[in-house]
């Protein structure tokens, strides 16, 4: 059986549930160049350039050491090597400069304009620049320099791609379109992005990429058709295509590098701790240069990465075969074991209450679906990091050893231990007194009218609540500060959440005078349940009021106790919608709970890995306090 078992847990790891293999990396910093701004590679791999904010252009060789330098006067705005080994540098000081393979000076030619962008083909046929606040492409003479045409896009552009053959340009302007034009500069078609647009890539094959700051870039076919959206975690700041057009890169301002392929699937991701500017793949689409914002270069070996990804799809395919092929097994395997031991009545017995098991089926199928599933997929993408749609990395404890370095996470637990001792006082204290005056009003239809009042409140929407404690407390129109002005006592008045000393007890103050209906009427049913013979003979005993709830009431209420403080302390640790609506965890962090922090890094920063885990530790904290309680406290019956 544990045999099995553990063939069924690889089939499942192998399913896709392996950690992700990341890649080494080659990687140096130019001393100097600021930010990356561009990255070129040679048609045969063979020298890489690279544009910097620090107004330089440099060139490396296959062994990665430096052949020369290119100096402009300005932020080098773009690089490109052609086939026969010049290099082309746009620059913001007006020039766009061609050296030979050497690095000697060609040409410089003054655009009258900043160079906000260019890019060319890789036998120079096509040399294409767009210049500040113009709305139309200028075309470059490879010999000469020269501006040879323009071809008008009508407004203002924010990046270009020309396609390595020459027969495809991609524009992308400041209104969130992309144009795409043949390399004569004819518009063929014009592509609508979802949001602002930071760079563009062309394959071969007339594909377009588009690097949003939705987070996503935008995949476009040949006929303009939009197909795929690629995930990334943060605004993309650059794209990629290899040479065939099957594999895209991309880089973001998280310091993240992503590789995908042609049909949207994530196949590799990596990160690191500077935002990412720039990515090119070589030809293949083997390697991947990477460049950051603190001037350092990435060379990234891919090639293994698309070799994993298409032996995990063989894998997969194999395995959606051999696990229903399994499973039938089990079942065959387990109706054998039943036969021999003669138990295959079971089966009838369950056949004879088959609209009953049939009744209960939807419950059951409801409550897997979504309680249990959720909760063990918590479980296990806590340990990894995990982007619903893209590639699921394993990282083992690291989300755990983040939550304790995260500061919102410890301020947070210190708001939270406060609001446990807090709400357990509110949740008990109230509702037994409240519960013992009803308890000893002589008249029954006053106990009923009581509890009939009390129990109505029941009505009134828990946000509907929060958004009246809300305005109580404005410091402008507010009844609690118009109360302190009236009776004299203004110089009290404040903005009671918008004070970070204040605000986490203008939380804990709201639904005062804390009678909680369920803690109400849990604590007076208890209270009724206590036998009236124990009440007479202490009564007859001489004992006083304050000692029957001392003797009698408390201890035999004590099971009450522990269902209300399990509940409070679940209540509370999960809980964080009152300060999500009346503070958002403000002001700076004063009102900041765990629970919050993990609601925003799920929504708001879309890490549901750091997500997960937070909910695992909120669960252990809750487990081992529900477990202290049952210990400590006894009810009559133990």
């Amino acid at each position: 059986m544990r045999r099995t078992l553990f063939t069924l847990f690889a089939l499942l790891l192998g399913a896709g549930l392996l950690p992700q293999i990341v890649f080494g990396a080659d990687n140096w910093t130019i001393e100097g160049a600021g930010s990356i701004t561009s990255i070129s590679v040679a048609e045969d791999g063979g020298r890489l350039a690279v544009g910097s904010y620090g107004a330089k252009a440099y060139v490396y060789g296959p062994d990665g050491k430096e052949q020369y330098q290119a100096q402009a006067n300005n932020v080098v705005t773009g690089v490109e090597l052609l086939a026969g080994g010049e290099l082309l540098v746009a620059s913001d000081d007006r020039h766009l400069y061609a050296y030979d393979g050497q690095g000697k000076p060609l040409w410089n030619t003054n655009l009258k304009k900043q160079v906000t962008a260019m890019s060319a083909s890789r036998d120079g046929s096509v040399i294409a620049v767009i210049l500040q606040r113009s709305n139309e492409i200028a075309f470059i003479d490879g010999a000469t320099g020269e501006v040879r045409g323009t071809a008008p896009i009508g407004t203002t552009m924010r990046a270009l791609k020309v396609s390595a053959n020459g027969q495809w340009i991609a524009a992308a302007t400041t209104d969130q379109y992309v144009y795409l034009l043949d390399g004569q500069g004819k518009q063929l078609r014009k592509m609508g992005a979802a949001d602002q647009i930071s760079a563009v890539a062309v394959s071969d094959e007339g594909a377009v990429a588009a690097a949003t700051a939705s987070n996503e870039v935008e995949l476009f076919d040949a006929g303009g058709k939009g197909h795929k959206s690629l995930p990334t975690r943060d605004d993309v700041t650059d794209v990629s295509f290899s040479r065939d057009g099957k594999v895209i890169g991309a880089s973001d301002l998280s310091g993240g590098f992503y590789l995908f392929g042609e049909n949207g699937k994530k196949l590799w991701e990596t990160n690191v701790d500077a935002p990412g500017r720039n990515v090119e793949l070589d030809r293949d689409g083997k390697t991947l240069y990477a460049g950051t914002e603190d001037g350092r270069l990435f060379a990234y070996d891919t090639g293994q990465a698309i070799g994993q990804a298409k032996s995990d799809a063989r894998l997969r395919t194999g395995i959606l075969i051999a696990v229903p092929v399994l499973i039938l097994a089990l079942m065959l395997l387990g109706l054998r074991m039943l036969h021999k031991r003669r138990r295959l009545g079971v089966f009838r017995q369950i056949w004879r209450a088959k609209l009953i098991y049939l009744g209960l089926a939807p419950t059951f199928v409801l409550l897997i679906a979504f309680l249990y599933v959720p909760a063990f997929s918590g479980l296990f993408h806590s340990l990894y990091d995990w982007q619903p749609g893209g590639r699921t990395i394993f990282v083992g404890l690291d989300n755990f050893k983040r939550m304790f370095h995260d500061a919102y996470v410890t301020k947070g637990l210190g708001n939270l231990l406060i609001l446990i001792v807090t709400g357990l006082i509110k949740s008990i204290l109230p509702p037994l007194i409240t519960a013992e005056l009803i308890y000893h009003l002589r008249s029954k239809r006053l106990q009923y009218v009581f509890r009939t009042s009390f129990t109505a409140s029941m009505i009134i929407p828990g946000v509907a609540l929060l958004l009246i404690w809300q305005n109580l407390y404005d410091p402008n129109v507010g009844l609690i500060n118009n109360f302190l002005q009236l009776i004299g006592l203004g110089g009290w008045a404040h903005g009671w959440l918008g004070d970070p000393k204040s605000a986490l007890w203008a939380v804990i103050f709201i639904g005062f005078p804390f009678v909680g209906i369920l803690q109400l009427l849990v604590l007076y049913a208890g209270l009724l349940s206590i036998p009236g013979e124990l009440i007479e003979s202490a009564k007859m005993d001489g004992a006083s009021l304050a000692r029957i709830i001392r003797s009698i009431h408390l201890p035999l209420l004590a099971g009450q106790f522990k269902f209300l403080i399990i509940l409070t302390l679940i209540g509370t640790v999960q809980d964080f919608n009152g300060i999500l609506i009346v503070t958002g965890g403000g002001p700076m962090d004063s009102t900041y709970v765990p629970a919050l922090q993990m609601y925003y890094a799920a929504t708001k920063f879309n890490d549901l890995g750091y997500a997960s885990a937070l909910g695992v530790g909120m669960f252990l904290v809750i487990l081992v306090i529900t477990v202290i309680n049952l210990k400590v406290i006894k009810t009559a019956n133990e």
